[in-house]
């Protein structure tokens, strides 16, 4: 009787131990399967803490290789923390080409952003050409913002296209050399572009260089270096904005 006992016991311990490894083995697997989803919420409180938040941030990519996984999270990130204009942008128009894409990856980005009580966003992505624009929207939102895939026809093709403009105008008489000022340049960008000067731009790559990246707008752009935009985490996103909000312009004085 008493072996019977013994023995019960320890089966009984035997299937606590085993029992208990298996909620141990699945905890990680619960918390990592929920590490990889952002609360909105969450990423508009880390917004609400800047000091001042960009209104539209530039992404240049100077590498071989786009991971459109990671360039989406950056976007659906920077729209959920209320930044209304994004543009990213590569020297030979590789991310315009493959637009496609990169809609799909924004679409399952937005699907792992948990959005609890928080009004979602309609994300509508503009991939622009010399001939025309194509308009993408991604998710509906009583709050709005706008992508735009941007190349090198787009900065320094854009301005000498605006500038050509201009001199048959005035070749034509239709307008003075006098009425071509700074601000009237400007004005004629944002009539074909349709979004504000990037306040932020962050490039990704080896190499220092803006590649041709809207020459004309960015004379009060702050420009932050990252290594790399594959693989980069969303600790690493919100750092580079906080050295965004945390940096004094001086315009010159």
């Amino acid at each position: 009787m008493l072996r019977m006992l013994v023995l019960r016991l320890i089966h009984y311990v035997i299937a606590l131990g085993e029992f208990a490894f298996g909620v141990l083995k699945y905890i990680p697997q619960y918390e990592l399967l929920f590490a990889k989803k952002h609360l909105a919420s969450k990423v508009e409180a880390d917004a609400k803490k800047l000091r001042k938040l960009p209104l539209h941030v530039g992404f240049l990519v100077i590498e071989n290789e786009m991971s459109y996984k990671d360039l989406a999270n950056l976007i659906v990130w920077s729209v959920t923390m209320g930044i209304s204009y994004v543009s990213v942008y590569d020297m030979n128009g590789e991310i315009k080409r493959n637009s496609g894409n990169l809609q799909k990856e924004v679409e399952r980005s937005k699907e792992n952003m948990v959005y609890n009580d928080t009004v979602s966003h309609e994300i509508q992505i503009f991939t622009h050409s010399p001939q025309y624009t194509e308009k993408m929207a991604v998710g509906r939102g009583m709050k709005k913002a706008s992508v735009h895939l941007l190349s090198a026809e787009d900065g320094c093709h854009s301005l000498v296209q605006v500038a050509r403009n201009l001199s048959r105008k005035v070749a034509a008489q239709q307008s003075l050399v006098s009425d071509i000022t700074p601000a009237s340049v400007t004005a004629l960008i944002h009539d074909s572009h349709q979004f504000p000067d990037p306040d932020l731009l962050l490039t990704f790559g080896p190499t220092l260089s803006l590649l041709g990246y809207l020459p004309w707008q960015i004379r009060l752009t702050e420009i932050i270096h990252v290594p790399s935009h594959k693989g980069l985490s969303y600790e690493g996103f919100i750092s580079s904005l906080h050295s965004y909000a945390n940096t004094l312009q001086r315009f010159g004085k």
